[in-house]
């Protein structure tokens, strides 16, 4: 995660050997949700930035993002490191809160429990891909998606199911 003036930019990346392995316990201390910071512009980028800490994000990042309209509605363009990349906003689903965890010791093994704290919550996020288009097939997207499919799965039979639960499932 990098931080800076209110702005967050946070790192994604396929899963490690280390997490794939993790099967102990991790806390999250309650208090650090109620007292965490309301971050009002998150990224997601498709790679691996090995830096966790402060920078001048306004500065070196949202400089060359550029707002397009078009018929996907809004959708935005900039460059990283000389790479292009596509973009959109995306809102948390209602219900749900958006969180960026913190943990302040690594744990000496696998079997320990680890213990994380709240830094940041939001509600929506930018996510970007590289040189393409935001489509329905992107892995965020479909993330979203399987939140209101997952909702009408697991409601009680004969619970009257949504229109948007309805237009986000197809037979």
């Amino acid at each position: 995660m990098v931080t800076s003036g209110g702005h967050l930019v946070h790192q994604i990346k396929r899963t490690s050997k280390r997490q794939e392995k993790y099967r102990g316990k991790m806390n999250l201390e309650k208090l650090s949700v109620e007292s965490a910071k309301k971050d009002s512009t998150v990224h997601f980028f498709p790679c691996e930035i090995k830096y966790n800490g402060e920078a001048e994000v306004d500065r070196y990042f949202n400089t060359s993002v550029k707002k397009c309209e078009g018929e996907d509605g809004e959708t935005f363009k900039a460059s990283f490191r000389g790479r292009p990349l596509n973009g959109k906003i995306e809102n948390v689903p209602s219900g749900y809160t958006g969180i960026i965890m913190k943990e302040h010791r690594r744990p000496f093994s696998e079997e320990e429990e680890r213990t994380v704290t709240v830094t940041h919550t939001f509600d929506k996020f930018h996510y970007w891909n590289l040189d393409k288009k935001p489509s329905a097939d992107d892995r965020y997207t479909q993330m979203l998606d399987w939140i209101e499919v997952s909702k009408t799965l697991h409601s009680p039979v004969g619970t009257v199911i949504s229109d948007s639960q309805k237009s986000n499932v197809s037979v």
